[in-house]
């Protein structure tokens, strides 16, 4: 069973804290790990029309940064 659609917000609103209260998270492989934890849980327990599009669209930038990152 999928959650629903509130659990996936409040998923991501503790995620956008964390990224709001830790502005320098890009710079640490500690929390680039720990976003890219949780992008990929969310990933695997929710789809994309279970967002919004503000809350996709913040998703796809944690990822590409994530991504950024790591290739360097």
């Amino acid at each position: 069973m999928k959650p629903s659609p509130t659990d996936i917000s409040d998923l991501i609103e503790t995620i956008r804290t964390f990224v709001d209260e830790t502005p320098d998270w890009m710079e640490s492989d500690k929390y680039i790990a720990r976003l890219g934890v949780a992008y990929h849980i969310l990933t695997t327990i929710s789809d994309p029309d279970m967002v919004t599009d503000e809350e996709y669209e913040f998703i796809i930038a944690i990822h590409n940064t994530i991504k950024e990152r790591n290739a360097q």
